[in-house]
């Protein structure tokens, strides 16, 4: 008996080593072409501890050891879950196919978790990592163009790594940010776009967007929620919209998997302004060289040569080796416009380089990635760098519980270039250089008659001897080469959620994140910059801390009811903290004139400030959703919150309806939804505004301040009212649509009608003097949007070895101001022109000097046949469009693959304040034109000019007869500074299509190149961005903004040029 019990072991254990078995295969879809990525589970693993699986590779094959009776399940997203018994088999080849809606797509929700497109009645659009990646773009909102309709992402200008402008269905506020919330893995992340040292909303650098700071390399998609049914979970930070971004993880049973990329990015102006050529410095018509404009002698009808000079007496000295003596007579016939240009313009460029690392095990999967961005601007010595780490773990303790944590460092610095109104501003000094002035010997020491040394002068065309401490504005070149705006990122933020399955229809999450970063940041100007003649150093230490955490519970009953109606619902409380603090020193002068950026250098009296802003809020949210039959879904949501900066709590409730009345059409129609959403969100009001605070003061009699911090320190009384009524602003919106696809799912189609009333908008409403104050913040405003959106795609052609494409968006969004506490205009900006909000108009309406116009709109003329100044100043122009849209192309033959991408922006004015200004200086192309007349004219002062006479301007017909624009129009009423002139003017139809982005790609894939190097596979491509521009805006890229990422829009004013890219990019897949 025991011999026969030890062969039946003996059997049983060879029964079992015999049943282990290894199974290979190839994935397929119903074309023949390899899904990469499906995953391939042992059903049952689990239970025994660790999951058994693996994924398919780039060729569709996968390999995976399970016993010879074990089941498997094959899924991916958009494909049908397939289930097949092994049988003992060991080559199992799938074809899968596709889910009846394909198009119930995966999508992710306000609180980071995935749910179906389809089962949804609030629209949102989808980008992922691969369209952002291939953009050519160094920051993750300037990818996002074009590709999503409802939504404007503009860049404020082509500086490294300069601000970036998104609006989601129009303006949301008036005062506030309009920038949305941005949620990272389930965490909210700060996208702060603050002014700091060298800056102000109408002059200095160009703001910086802190979502730069994420590498696109990490992020496989975006998500972007536009309605507020969508966000509302969110609560009073969900006005504007919700960007969800998901960040790359590793795969179960994937093994090591290594990448390498490399781009390299050639960028360049894609816009330049015309300058004259022909007349020199001075004015009517005779050579100064000392006039501020360009309407001296015609250069051609000099006598070519030395110039005559004086040089018994003052002269200047140049570091490089030029001296410049007095001129007495201008006879050098030299044009110095392209050299002055290319002495601080360059081809600019940037490289960037990733390693990721992924992999997983039966238990864990890692995602680990390195990249570093260095890029050096269009502007010499502006330049960005940016070096990011992440490392994204999830481990299975049990099939039960499953820990997720990702970790993201990232240090940035960079140098930026002055712009704007702003006499330090690059573009000012060199666009207001007449021709014939040579920028290049811009720095060195000024002798006076006595020959007595100034040195470290600067030399500039309006002080071009060095003479004047006071420059009046900056050599350009002094602006890129002596003056510094640094600034200096290290930031950190993690997440990590625990997910606890207790049974298959209950989850529990506690999720955790925080945010932090330091941005150091300098302002350097020596002596003798213009405005700070005596030099001027300033430092900000801005902090910025948020932690966020999450208690959630989900239930799931997808069959409540058999075959009749599903149920899920989720219930979380929230705790949001969030903590800035900013200290700032500065001096105005220094005691030695050197480049040292220390404030032993400097001079009393020193300003410095320190102030911190704290929030914190919590919030206890829920959602029902409803199944019923399978067609129709409806979901209920509510938010109550409490913040530390209102008084008591408020409800944020939504509520959406889909009802799917086709699924699986053989018809014309394969698929159609009709949808409708409603719900609120909110905006919360500023800190510290529920009582009057105290603040710092100077006394001034005008010509001479006195500082308190002088004589220790005091506070006064603010001219602002606390307010303790205050409460958030409420959005309340509703939308309805329909999402349709034809032709077996060949032609998809999304259209959405959405109306929002904004209410208790935040403001500072003015009071009367005998209050004692000046103004209270209040809830006084109300705002609306409406407009339709629709996108669509078509598949062209569809075929495993070819396929094309064609995808579009449209939105014509409408937006008026219904209300501002009884006032009838709020200004926005602050300069000539405005942008403002204006009761019965859009928000950004631009107001300025206009033209005295008849009762029946015409302009009025004076006897001379020139307009007239109106002595009121009024609406001049509407920068909001009437319409935008995207238009693409894209497709693929065999390896390789190509991406078009046009977008439109029809309908809105722009001012182009740089152009109407230059005009009056002289140096813009537009009044460097000579005519011949062939009868008498008349000038702006009455003067006529006999015909035959040549003249230099431009004949124009203001309604009564042909006039001559000569040099007494443009430096008056038709191109002075500020309010002297009719700036209405400058205002021009701001309307454009680009092509936004061209791509072309190949993968190089296949046994044979691995082995020979041992790559899975190669990939390479090359992206044009901003290829294209057709506008009727001269000289400047009507996408720019003066105001930087604010609210104001639709106007430049010296502002720095945006940038055409070629991008090349090698990927190594190991």
């Amino acid at each position: 008996m025991k011999k026969l019990l030890g062969l039946f072991i003996l059997l049983g254990m060879t029964t079992g080593l015999a049943a282990q078995i290894t199974v290979t295969g190839k994935i397929t879809d119903a074309d023949g072409i390899p899904v990469i990525g499906a995953n391939i589970i042992e059903i049952g693993s689990a239970d025994r501890g660790a999951l058994n699986g693996t994924i398919s590779d780039i060729d569709g094959e996968y390999t995976i050891s399970v016993p010879a009776d074990a089941s498997l399940e094959i899924s991916f997203t958009g494909m049908s879950t397939f289930t097949v018994d092994v049988a003992g088999r060991t080559v199992i080849d799938v074809i899968m196919a596709e889910e009846t809606a394909l198009i119930d797509e995966v999508v992710v929700t306000a609180l980071g978790f995935k749910a179906r497109k389809d089962r949804s009645g609030s629209t949102s659009s989808s980008v992922g990592g691969d369209a952002i990646r291939s953009s050519g773009e160094a920051g993750i909102l300037n990818s996002l163009a074009g590709k999503a309709s409802g939504v404007k992402i503009a860049r404020s200008n082509g500086d490294p790594g300069a601000g970036t402008n998104i609006q989601i269905r129009g303006a949301n506020t008036i005062g506030g940010s309009t920038q949305p919330l941005v949620i990272v893995d389930g965490v909210p992340l700060s996208n702060d776009n603050l002014y700091g040292s060298g800056s102000s909303r109408s002059g200095g650098v160009s703001q910086q967007s802190r979502l730069n700071d994420l590498n696109p390399e990490d992020v496989e998609s975006i998500q972007v929620l536009k309605g507020a049914s969508a966000a509302a979970l969110w609560g009073s930070r969900a006005a504007n919209g919700v960007l969800v971004i998901t960040t790359k993880s590793g795969k179960l049973n994937q093994g090591m998997r290594v990448s390498f990329s490399s781009t390299y990015s050639i960028d360049e102006i894609n816009r330049r302004h015309p300058m004259q050529t022909a007349f020199g410095q001075g004015s009517g018509g005779n050579y100064s060289p000392t006039s501020a404009n360009s309407w001296g002698d015609k250069i051609a009808d000099r006598s070519g040569g030395a110039d005559v000079l004086k040089t018994d007496g003052e002269y200047f000295a140049a570091d490089n080796g030029d001296v410049i003596y007095p001129i007495t007579t201008r006879n050098s016939k030299d044009i110095f416009v392209d050299d002055n240009f290319n002495e601080v313009f360059q081809t600019g460029y940037y490289t960037d380089n990733n390693l990721t690392i992924t992999g997983g095990g039966g238990k864990t999967t890692n995602y680990f990635s390195l990249g570093y961005l260095n890029q050096e601007g269009i502007v010499k010595n502006s330049d960005y760098q940016r070096a990011t780490v992440r490392f994204n773990n999830q481990t299975f303790f049990t099939d039960k519980v499953v820990l997720t944590t990702k970790a993201n460092y990232i240090y940035s610095d960079g140098n930026r270039i002055q712009q704007n109104s702003n006499t330090a501003g690059l573009y000012l000094g060199l666009l207001r250089t007449p021709p014939d002035f040579d920028n290049s010997s811009y720095r060195g020491t000024y002798y006076d008659k006595n020959g007595v040394a100034f040195p470290d002068r600067q030399r500039s065309y309006r002080r071009y001897l060095g003479n004047n401490i006071n420059p009046t504005y900056n050599n350009p070149l002094w602006t890129t080469n002596e003056q510094e705006a640094t600034t200096t990122v290290n930031r950190f933020n993690v997440s990590s959620n625990l997910n606890i399955t207790p049974v298959e229809w209950l989850q529990f999450d506690l999720r955790g994140g925080a945010d932090s970063y330091l941005d150091k940041r300098v302002y350097f100007a020596p002596v003798g910059s213009a405005s700070f003649n005596n030099g001027r150093l300033d430092t900000e230490d801005l902090s910025n801390t948020e932690l966020n955490f999450d208690a959630i519970a989900r239930v799931d009953f997808p069959a409540l009811v058999p075959d009749k109606i599903g149920f899920n619902g989720t219930l979380g409380f929230n705790i949001n903290d969030r903590f800035r603090k900013v200290l700032y020193a500065a001096t105005r002068t220094f005691l030695v004139n050197s480049d040292l950026q220390n404030f032993n250098n400097g001079v009393s009296p020193f300003e410095v400030s320190n102030s911190t802003n704290h929030i914190r809020s919590n919030r206890l949210y829920g959602i029902l959703s409803f199944d019923m039959f399978n067609q129709l879904f409806l979901n209920l949501s509510g938010t109550q919150e409490a913040a530390s900066t209102i008084q008591g709590t408020y409800f944020y409730p939504s509520a959406d309806l889909a009802w799917q009345f086709i699924q699986s059409g053989t018809g014309l129609l394969s698929f159609g939804k009709l949808r409708a959403s409603w719900g609120q969100v909110g905006v919360q009001p500023t800190a510290y505004k529920f009582g009057t605070t105290y603040e710092t003061f100077s006394y001034s009699t005008y010509d001479d301040a006195l500082d308190i911090n002088e004589f220790g320190g005091g506070f006064r009384l603010n001219d602002d009212q606390g307010n303790p009524n205050l409460k958030p602003e409420i959005k309340t919106e509703w939308e309805i649509g329909t999402d349709l696809r034809f032709l077996k799912n060949r032609f998809s189609l999304g259209v959405t009608y959405y109306q929002n009333e904004i209410k208790d908008i935040l403001l500072a409403v003015s009071l009367s003097p005998s209050s004692g104050y000046l103004s209270k913040y209040a809830n006084s405003g109300r705002m609306e949007n409406k407009g339709l959106e629709i996108d669509f795609g078509l598949k062209l052609l569809e075929h495993k070895d070819y396929g094309i494409d064609l995808y579009g968006n449209f939105n014509n969004n409408r937006n008026e101001v219904l209300d501002l506490a009884g006032v009838d205009r709020v200004p926005l900006t602050d300069q000539s022109i405005t942008s403002n909000a204006i009761v019965g108009k859009p928000l950004g309406i631009l107001f300025g000097s206009r033209a005295a116009r008849n009762d029946d709109g015409s302009l009025a003329l004076d006897v001379n046949g020139f307009p007239i100044l109106d002595p009121e100043q009024g609406i001049i122009g509407d920068p909001n469009p009437d319409w935008r849209g995207g238009l693409g192309l894209r497709g693929y033959f065999k390896n390789l693959s190509f991406n078009i991408l046009f977008e439109t922006y029809q309908g809105a004015d722009f001012a182009e304040r740089t152009r109407f200004v230059l005009t009056s200086f002289g140096t813009y192309a537009t009044v460097g034109n000579e005519v011949t007349l062939d009868r008498d004219l008349v000038n702006s002062q009455g003067v006529t000019f006999p015909a035959g006479t040549t003249v230099r301007g431009n004949i124009y017909n203001y309604g009564a007869g042909d006039v001559l624009l000569d040099e007494s129009w443009y430096t008056s009423l038709g191109g002075g500074l500020g309010g002297s002139a009719i700036n209405e003017f400058s205002i021009n139809d701001g309307s454009w299509t680009r092509l936004r982005e061209v791509s072309l790609g190949y993968t190089f894939r296949g046994d044979k190149l691995k082995s020979f190097t041992g790559l899975q596979s190669l990939e390479l491509s090359i992206t044009g961005r901003n290829v294209a521009l057709w506008t009727d805006i001269l000289g400047i890229d009507p996408e720019v903004n003066q105001s930087g990422v604010d609210n104001g829009f639709g106007i430049e004013y010296f502002t720095n040029p945006s940038t055409r890219s070629w991008v090349a990019s090698l990927k190594l897949n190991f």
